[in-house]
């Protein structure tokens, strides 16, 4: 039926379904202005710190605005010139008190110039000031310069969006939000040079990388920790609500508004995760999962005859929606969706009923989810013996996310094409071949994190070559290749991407500066070139 989830959600791809890669000019526009704005503030905050002044609601606001600008949906343009307006407020105040903490100490402070004009709030005004200044941007840098600073954006949003989700089961985040905070506001500055951006790409690294593994934690300590379940498919009779995205404490707000309602619950893509832990299964509403395709939302939310729940930073685009029984709990909503505030569900339940639902039941076969680590990694440890004896010269990993609806052939040809001296640890490909270990989950990136840490403890990787295959782009792809090459996995290689996650001119880069790789057409060719090197 479907065999790609993943614990983050995967990278949408409208590109491929309509033939258009392209970012919507006027949304560009209003992210620049965001961008702008919210870069101006930190500098303020960042400053403040050093004075010894903290705000720490500020600065949770700041991240919850920065994995905003990762959503790929129209902004609802009344909610948009709101937050706007309400984060030049801020840096108004912030900066008077930061200019009142200088005067008071006698020291000289410098304020930065704006070159934006918020207060007459006009959209069409704003497009056009956000045009103006992503052009200003762009002539200022030479072009390494602009994709380090590219590459920096990328991890500050990847970053935010999983924070903002960690900060729901671990309300202090001050160490992690200020490294987000100090990387942002080294963009305020223009001095920096290739070398300094690099350094600080690679140190913020382990600050990214400590909050994927913190994030992983924290959702096993609250939810229970994660098993292999066989969960139902099958369409119920009756009233219906479809969630989709990522954030299971949004999800689990949606469970106990619904629990007295006789409506049926189902998850939808990256949501699918929450059947596999044990919490979810006191919730009898939760009835399964409902999704008809694998690269198409607007088929699946036409099909579905129920409300339906975005969850807050679910990574797609969504522009087209204009049904009336869309929600959301993004702080803005998107256009034809309306916005859950203070978890109020009521009009989500209001909608499900006056949708009244599926009138048939429709069954079709249940789906494994989840994993059980403890067996998996006594397999790894199998595999770590006979590298350490050397059975095994070369180890390949293929799925960091397990899907690959664009290159399935050519991860087919390179599993079923490695030597017999090496080996295989796949989430994406399945083989009967012996020195291949198929895990079958559907939310696999932590696992893979796991392994290849439980690989480190134990193999050396600066002299023992591992190949690493992502075979899916998304939104946290630039993260995770810096993640990767923090734990010591060099040889990194990503698929053909569509260029409204990683453009052709940043992958060179990519390839160029820090020597990651991109598969070929031909998977032979690229498994001999790796053999020989």
């Amino acid at each position: 039926m479907f065999n790609y989830y993943a614990d983050e959600n995967i990278g949408f791809n409208d590109c491929a379904i309509e033939g258009n890669c392209s970012i919507d000019p006027v949304m560009y526009s209003l992210m620049e202005i965001l961008l702008y704005e919210l870069k101006q503030i930190t500098y303020y905050i960042v400053k403040m710190l050093e004075l010894g002044y903290d705000n720490p609601a500020l600065k949770s606001k700041i991240i919850q605005y920065l994995s905003l600008i990762i959503v790929g949906y129209e902004f609802n343009r009344q909610e948009f010139e709101e937050i706007l307006r309400e984060i030049n407020r801020e840096k108004k105040n912030v900066e008077r008190v930061f200019m009142e903490a200088c005067e008071k100490r006698n020291i000289d402070c410098q304020i930065l110039h704006s070159h934006l004009k918020i207060e007459n709030f006009d959209f069409i005004s704003m497009v056009n000031q956000g045009e103006r200044q992503a052009v200003l941007r762009n002539k200022a840098m030479s072009t390494n310069i602009k994709n380090l600073t590219e590459i920096i954006l990328q991890l500050i949003k990847s970053a935010a969006v999983r924070l903002v989700e960690l900060e729901n089961y671990k309300p202090d985040c001050t160490q992690e939000t200020n490294a987000i905070l100090k990387l942002f506001n080294s963009l305020n500055f223009s001095t920096f040079n290739e070398a300094k951006l690099t350094r600080k790409i690679n140190d913020f690294a382990k600050a990214n990388f400590e909050i994927h593994r913190k994030l992983h934690a924290a959702k096993e300590e609250y939810f229970g920790k994660i098993r292999p379940i066989e969960i139902s498919t099958k369409i119920k009779k009756g009233p219906a609500i479809l969630v989709t995205g990522q954030n299971l404490c949004d999800f689990e707000q949606l469970l106990k508004a619904t629990k007295d309602e006789e409506i049926n619950i189902y998850t939808h893509d990256g949501m699918i995760v929450a059947h596999a832990y044990p919490k979810f299964a006191q919730y009898p509403n939760l009835c399964g999962h409902f999704q008809k395709s694998l690269d198409n939302f607007q088929m699946d939310f036409s099909l579905f005859k129920g409300a339906i729940v975005i969850t807050q930073n679910a990574q797609h685009k969504f522009e087209r929606l204009f049904r009336g029984r869309i929600f959301t709990t993004n702080p803005i909503s998107g256009k034809g969706m309306r916005r859950i505030v203070n978890n109020d569900f009521s009009p989500v339940i209001q909608a499900a009923k006056d949708a009244k639902g599926f009138d048939n039941e429709v069954n079709s076969p249940p789906v494994l989810v989840g994993y059980d680590e403890e067996e998996i990694m006594a397999k790894i440890d199998e595999i770590i013996a006979k590298i350490k004896d050397g059975s095994i010269k070369h180890l390949f990993i293929v799925g960091l996310i397990n899907h690959s609806l664009f290159a399935q052939d050519y991860f087919n040809e390179l599993v079923a094409n490695v030597p017999k001296t090496s080996y295989v640890i796949s989430t994406a490909v399945s083989s009967n071949r012996e020195n291949v270990f198929h895990i079958d989950s559907y939310f696999n990136t932590t696992l893979i994190y796991k392994i290849l840490e439980r690989l480190k403890e134990n193999i050396d990787f600066s002299t023992f070559p591992v190949s690493m295959f992502m075979t899916q782009c998304n939104l946290h792809t630039i993260s995770h290749l810096f993640s990767l090459r923090l734990i010591g996995i060099r040889d990194i290689y990503l698929p053909e991407c569509s260029a409204n996650i990683l453009t052709p001119n940043m992958i060179n880069f990519l390839r160029d500066k820090f020597d990651f790789r991109q598969i070929s057409s031909d998977a032979k060719k690229d498994l001999k070139k790796i053999c020989e090197d």
